[in-house]
């Protein structure tokens, strides 16, 4: 018997065992005792080692058995590895600092229940059990591990215990020889259980040991466990330092059975972090109420706070309070004076939207018209007395019906009223609160699952995640890519525009989808399933596994979401709309992968730097994970990059400039960007020259991706604030025949000279992205300067 199970199957294994079998052989770590971290190496965090403890620990280890092995030995003892560590240290101080680390396992172990299940069958079956584990402690600690987590009872079930560390000899060097000799029974008699394929599967069952390989989590979901462990690291340097990389949702993990990538992001992805904000909520709640002496009412905000209601209500027990709120509604009931009306003018893009503006302001389209007819006009009329009389007057009565919508939900006047939603700069509480308090004697509180605040407003609000944890340039990174969890989180019904006078919501938008719908759903329920076992797996919690750690631990899995997200999910995500939810229809694709392709081989890495998309790290997934780190990095400390900054190779290609009064012959570098193309740019000065590329010098066969003129703004240091759409460039092509869309073969001569666009007032450049399919002899690269 060689066989490999889930973690769930584990209680029905002795099923599967031959008829022989009279005694139990079981891993230790990772297969009976769990840690609540992502690797064992995160545990030597917290020691008190100057620096953080994980780098030392871990490279002492290390050479300590490099030791033994020159020293003829294949094991070593914690107290070999603490020599190694601390070799001027006397023994009394050694011994301190190997406690403080069995002090630290002890924190954070956990016996797995699935196994001590298997271990209670056994014993049922009349099975001996031995534990056979590659360990650096002795029996008695390893004994004391066992008892401490799992409890007397399951130790009492152990007949015996091997350690590699008293025997010398690993599972793979010959522990199981020194297992059979003492045990004096055949291999046939045993059945071994753990996780290493080497040590807990190969080595045995090369002595006719039977054998079932644990596997703690499916390939996609141990992907996803590392990658969180390393996105934490990225937010919060003492991850990984003077912090352990906690994870104590692996048990729960490694139980599910669903192969369905729409149910592992619910269930291990957002399960997770709505658990420990819903835990978070429930908390601040009450820390509201004892500061206020008011009764305190959470509400949820619709849309986005859908699933963090639906999580409140599993973890708690409770009935969670939900409102119809958006920015729309919250600012619509904000102009309480011509101040507020100009704040929020002066807050607008020039997008010229008149219609946006004035549905914003409670004014019809009519009223919009007899305004003036661009936006400057209309908003200079609406700050003229007549005008804002009239917004105010409505913007009042729109309050009134806002106040009767929370008075559905429950909340009284003389309430303290505590917003919950996903943030993440709390427009809705910044609108409402100085009117709710002032007319209706409301405290308004808002509590986010993110929050980074872009004015110190002084107002009651805390984020799960905030400055408090956090610095501002990590939260506004997270807060870029938000979009998708907003998109997952919500409830599938329009946006509130309005409210009757009874509080019921008039709604816009909203529209059947159904692939995202599902999807969603599905998404949606996978959480609440992690909500309501979040410790599954876990005869009981370690004593590490507290609000922190699950903060940490959550904070993982949302960055590894937003920044590292995995095929599986990028793909569940290209069905996915978001819409703008400001009065309108409008809607934007959350991902695009193919212009994120058209990006890079335009523009290579400075695509990362310039790139405004809704979900760029999603868009980028399918081209490698060196340009998701990359973007990860540049957005998460804020990186002063330049388009300079990512020039790599180069080729040098002959080109002409050409205008009235003659031409002249130059070179110039064009600069790799992705998947085997270059980028080429001529300054044309404002359509002054005319510019040829002599591509006949470089290659037999080349394939063009774009030919345009930018402003030169657009490839400056503030090209990220250059939206100029690109001006098509007619190029004319001599010695170059086209013999598909784009792809030329090209004579030794060939040419391509592109005509300046008329009409331009500043200067442009011409550019080229091309890629070299077969050269012309050997172009040099050169590195870039």
């Amino acid at each position: 018997m060689r066989i490999e199970i889930a973690a769930a199957e584990l209680p029905g294994l002795l099923d599967r065992a031959p008829d022989q079998v009279s005694l139990l052989s079981l891993d230790c770590f990772d297969t009976l005792v769990w840690r609540d971290v992502q690797a064992p190496a995160d545990i030597f965090a917290e020691l008190p080692i100057p620096g953080g403890g994980a780098w030392a620990r871990t490279r002492a280890e290390d050479k300590a058995r490099k030791a033994a092995r020159l020293a003829g030995r294949a094991e070593v003892t914690i107290r070999d590895i603490y020599r190694v560590l601390m070799p001027a240290a006397p023994d009394a101080q050694i011994a301190a600092a190997i406690e403080a680390e069995l002090a630290a396992e002890h924190r954070h172990c956990f016996a797995f229940a699935p196994t001590v299940a298997l271990m209670r069958q056994a014993k049922a079956r009349g099975l001996d059990i031995a534990i056979v584990s590659d360990t650096y402690l002795d029996e008695a600690r390893l004994r004391a591990l066992i008892a401490a987590t799992a409890g007397a009872d399951v130790l009492a079930l152990i007949d015996r215990v091997f350690c590699s560390s008293a025997h010398g000899r690993t599972k793979a060097t010959g522990l199981f020889e020194a297992v059979l000799s003492e045990l004096g029974v055949a291999p046939g008699a045993i059945l071994h259980v753990g996780d290493n394929p080497v040590a807990d599967r190969d080595a045995p069952a090369a002595l006719g040991i039977a054998t079932a390989r644990l596997r703690q989590f499916d390939p996609a979901a141990e992907r996803r466990l590392r990658l969180e462990a390393a996105a934490a690291a990225m937010v919060d340097s003492a991850v990984r330092s003077s912090v352990p990389a906690f994870q104590p949702h692996r048990p729960a993990i490694s139980l599910h059975v669903e192969d369905d990538p729409a149910f592992a992001l619910g269930h291990d992805v957002l399960g997770p972090v709505f658990h420990a904000f819903a835990l978070w909520a429930r908390g601040e709640a009450e820390e509201v109420a004892a500061r206020t002496g008011r009764p305190v009412k959470p509400v949820f905000l619709l849309r986005d706070g859908h699933l963090p209601a639906r999580v409140f209500e599993t973890v708690t027990g409770q009935t969670a309070a939900t409102a119809e709120i958006s920015r729309f509604t919250a600012c619509r009931a904000s102009f309480t004076d011509a101040g507020a009306i100009a704040s929020y003018l002066a807050a607008q893009a020039r997008h010229g939207r008149i219609d946006v503006l004035a549905d914003q302001l409670g004014l019809t389209a009519a009223e919009a018209r007899a305004m003036g007819d661009t936006q400057e006009a209309f908003e200079r009329a609406a700050l003229t007395p007549e005008w804002v009389a009239r917004i105010v007057e409505r913007s009042a009565a729109f309050a009134d019906r806002l106040f009767a919508h929370l008075e559905a939900a429950g909340v009284a006047r003389g309430d303290a009223v505590m917003f919950v939603d996903l943030g993440y700069n709390g427009t809705a509480q910044n609108k409402l609160a100085p009117v709710l308090t002032r007319r209706f004697d409301l405290h308004v509180a808002g509590r986010y699952l993110l929050l980074r605040e872009e004015a110190l407003t002084g107002l009651d609000k805390k984020g799960y995640f905030d400055a408090r944890h956090y610095d501002l340039r990590a939260l506004h990174a997270l807060s870029g890519p938000i979009s998708v969890v907003e998109q997952l989180a919500t409830i599938v019904q329009g946006s509130a525009v309005d409210y009757r006078p009874d509080g019921r919501a008039i709604r816009k938008g909203g529209g059947a989808k159904g692939a995202q719908n599902a999807i969603r759903d599905r998404v949606q329920e996978a959480a609440i399933a992690f909500a309501r076992d979040p410790r599954a797996g876990m005869v009981a919690p370690p004593a590490s596994d507290d609000a922190a750690s699950r903060r940490h631990m959550a904070m993982g899995a949302l960055a590894r979401l937003l920044f590292l997200p995995a095929a599986e999910e990028v793909a569940l995500f290209e069905a996915f709309e978001h819409d703008v939810n400001l009065g309108t229809d409008d809607c934007i694709r959350l991902l695009d992968i193919a212009r994120a392709g058209e990006g890079l081989r335009r523009r290579g890495f400075a695509y990362l730097h310039q790139g405004e998309r809704m979900y760029l790290s999603g868009e980028l997934q399918p081209y490698g994970l060196p340009l998701s780190l990359a973007l990860f990095g540049a957005n998460r400390f804020d990186l002063d990059l330049r388009n300079a900054d990512f020039r790599t190779a180069s080729v040098r290609l002959p080109a002409i400039l050409a205008d009235a009064r003659g031409q002249a012959a130059i070179e110039i570098d064009a600069h790799a960007t992705h998947d085997g193309y270059y980028l080429a740019t001529i300054p044309v000065g404002a359509g002054r020259f005319a510019a040829g590329v002599r591509f006949g010098a470089l290659c037999d066969w080349l394939q063009i991706e774009e030919c345009a003129f930018f402003p030169v703004a657009a490839f400056g240091p503030g090209a990220r604030e250059c939206a100029a759409a690109p001006i098509p460039a007619r190029p004319i092509a001599e010695g170059m025949a086209e013999e598909a869309p784009g792809l030329y073969r090209c004579g030794a001569a060939a040419l391509m000279m592109v005509p300046p666009p008329q009409g331009l007032t500043t200067p442009h450049l011409l550019a080229i992205a091309f890629r070299p399919i077969v050269p012309r002899g050997q172009p040099a690269l050169k590195a870039a300067a």
